[in-house]
C-alpha cells in the first residue's frame, strides 16, 4: 500500500548551467550595477534591501535584460507543461526587482497574491546566507490530526543560477543571513492575460 500526496503545491526548481548560466549572470550583474538599493522604511532595519520602485515596475524590461527574459519565458512554459496547463499562456511581468540581503537581514513571510506566478533567481549566494522557505497551503487544516503531523514549512537552499517558480498566493520568506556574505536575488511577478 502507498500514501498518495494528492493536491500538492507545484513549485518549479531549475538550475541554469554552462554558457547560459555565465551569460545570464553577466547580464544581470551589469543590470544590478545600475540599481540604487534601499530598505523599505516600513519594514525595519533587519529586512533586506530592494531596488528602487520594487513592486511597482518591471526592472528586468526597463534595464534590457533580454537574455534573462527569454530564459524566464522558457522556464514559465516548462512549469505550465508540468501542471498540464492547456490554456492560453499570454502573460506580462507585472513587477520585477533585485534584492540584497546582508548580515542579519531576512525577508519576512509574505505572498504575492495579486499575481498568478511568482519566482526568484539567485544571482549571488554562498548557499549559507538564508534559505528560501515556503508555508504549506494546508496550514489552516492543522486542527486535523493527520495534517498536524505534516511539516507546515519547507526550505529551498539558495544556489547561484537557481530559478524557482510557484503560485503567487503561496506564503514564503527567507531565513536570516547569519553570514557576512551579501546575497543578491531577482524576484518577479507574472500575471496571465485571460
Amino acid at each position: 500500500m502507498t500514501t498518495q500526496g494528492w493536491f500538492a503545491t507545484p513549485i518549479y526548481v531549475s538550475q541554469l548551467e554552462g554558457g547560459l548560466f555565465r551569460n545570464v549572470q553577466k547580464e544581470l550583474f551589469e543590470a544590478c550595477d545600475k540599481i540604487d538599493f534601499g530598505q523599505n522604511p516600513y519594514w525595519g532595519r533587519d529586512t533586506h534591501e530592494l531596488s528602487a520602485d520594487a513592486f511597482k515596475d518591471d526592472t528586468l524590461s526597463n534595464l534590457g535584460c533580454n537574455l534573462f527574459l527569454k530564459t524566464l519565458d522558457t522556464h514559465i512554459n516548462h512549469y505550465l507543461d508540468s501542471v498540464h496547463c492547456k490554456w492560453d499562456r499570454t502573460y506580462h511581468i507585472g513587477q520585477s526587482w533585485f534584492t540584497k540581503t546582508n548580515h542579519l537581514q531576512y525577508a519576512h513571510c509574505h505572498d504575492h497574491g495579486a499575481s498568478d506566478v511568482s519566482g526568484v533567481y539567485y544571482l549571488k549566494t554562498n548557499q549559507k546566507d538564508g534559505n528560501l522557505y515556503f508555508k504549506s497551503l494546508n496550514k489552516p487544516l492543522t486542527s486535523n490530526y493527520v495534517f498536524s503531523c505534516i511539516p507546515d514549512e519547507q526550505e529551498l537552499q539558495a544556489q547561484e543560477g537557481l530559478m524557482a517558480l510557484w503560485p503567487s498566493m503561496l506564503e514564503h520568506g527567507t531565513k536570516v543571513n547569519n553570514t557576512d556574505h551579501e546575497r543578491i536575488s531577482l524576484s518577479f511577478n507574472i500575471k496571465f492575460i485571460r
